[in-house]
């Protein structure tokens, strides 16, 4: 729980306590002056003028204290003083899940999942108070890494309250991370909010067919696959993996069309489709890649990562000169992409070993590299909080959103 949402929780805990304690006008009086422009420190000064009890005084004391020890996001010190808050008033359920929240914050698990659990011991539990504390149970366990636990509760939770949106997200994380995809698409699929989220449900969908695919089943694994795409044509991820299916099950042509509509849905992406190529049979290698190039050279050959494609399909094949060529017009950019030097390594590597030394070429890659190629970058990044990643994902690993990933 992130820091603001812990403060909000415990000053609406202090609230219920006041309320306990003190009657209405009092409240109004007080609430006004410790949180209006009164400094910190008339916080005593001022419970003292309302004549609280010892006991009374003594708990807001320290439970003003705990609240400064979250403000300045001292978790141990916080924890100690809602602990004798907890000891002090042992009836009130609130200040218990205000204490297994800080114990779960501050890492202590094994404590933060006997508090919760204790509440739920309690006679007379008000329904509210009990649902937030399976609640917290929940999240106890997921911190805890008791997955299998977290699940059931979560499960448990939405079996009793459907329309629990907080559980249901918390249980559709835990399915995702655990490559329940299955169980992810049906828990998407039956929530209204996010019935027009068509390309994650493709993409869900597409990961149910590769799950099935490798555990054997192939006729379920076709069905996910062909579903995935009438959800969302436009989905790569799923033409993709479609594409290697079909050329597992010997359709050669068919995946060159998958693969086909993926490129044309985003070229950048072209390295996702020439890799797949490399895995073919050498003699059907040859022909897919060299028809692929001259079919889409003139469209697309100024396209930097087409180019880059290209380039290195040059060297494969030994076009040493059209390949230095292209090479040096990529390196006035100065991007500073790692496919560059790598490049410029393998093409240096093919002139020096070759029978005919162009020198002149090898001594302009040389210079032009040290003279442009000052950094070096990732080749994707997520468009929404920047993540960057050597590989393509379709889902960022940093803010678990679908479909951010682009080539850089």
């Amino acid at each position: 729980m992130p820091l603001q949402d812990l403060l909000f929780a415990a000053l609406l805990f202090l609230l219920i306590l006041l309320l306990l304690f003190l009657g209405r006008k009092k409240i109004v009086a007080l609430y006004r002056r410790c949180f209006g422009k009164q400094k910190s420190e008339e916080t005593f000064r001022i419970i003292e003028e309302n004549r609280l009890s010892g006991k009374e005084s003594t708990l807001l004391r320290t439970y003003f204290k705990g609240l400064s020890y979250v403000i300045a996001n001292e978790t141990d010190k916080a924890v100690a003083e809602f602990v004798k808050v907890a000891r002090i008033d042992t009836t009130t359920a609130e200040i218990y899940l205000a204490l297994g929240q800080l114990f779960r914050n501050n890492g202590e698990m094994e404590r933060a999942i006997r508090v919760h659990r204790d509440i739920l011991l309690r006679p007379n539990l008000p329904d509210e108070v009990r649902k937030q504390t399976f609640f917290e149970i929940g999240l106890d366990y997921k911190r805890a890494g008791l997955f299998d636990r977290a699940c059931r509760t979560f499960e448990e939770i939405l079996t009793r309250d459907p329309k629990n949106f907080a559980a249901r997200q918390e249980l559709y994380s835990l399915y995702e991370n655990l490559k329940e995809w299955e169980k992810a698409l049906t828990l998407h699929d039956s929530s209204p909010s996010t019935q027009n989220e068509i390309n994650i449900i493709a993409h869900l969908t597409t990961e149910v067919a590769k799950a099935a695919e490798a555990s054997g089943d192939r006729e379920k694994a076709l069905i996910f696959f062909q579903q995935a795409l009438e959800v969302d044509d436009s989905c790569i991820d799923a033409w993709l993996h479609y594409g290697d299916f079909l050329k597992s099950e010997k359709q050669l042509a068919e995946a060159l069309a998958a693969w086909e509509r993926a490129f044309r849905l985003n070229p950048d992406f072209v390295s996702l489709i020439t890799s797949r190529f490399s895995k073919l049979k050498e003699e059907e290698r040859d022909k897919v890649e060299e028809e692929f190039f001259s079919r889409h050279l003139e469209e697309f050959g100024e396209k930097r990562k087409f180019n880059l494609i290209y380039i290195s399909w040059l060297i494969k094949t030994e076009q040493l000169t059209e390949a230095g060529d292209r090479l040096k017009r990529v390196m006035t950019e100065k991007r500073g992409d790692a496919e560059v030097f790598s490049l410029v390594r393998n093409l240096l590597n093919k002139i020096r070993i070759s029978g005919d030394l162009n020198r002149d070429l090898y001594d302009s890659l040389v210079r032009n590299f040290f003279s442009t190629q000052l950094r070096f970058e990732k080749a994707y990044r997520c468009r929404k909080c920047g993540y960057q990643l050597d590989v393509m994902v379709w889902k960022c690993p940093r803010c678990a959103t679908w479909d951010t990933i682009a080539v850089r």
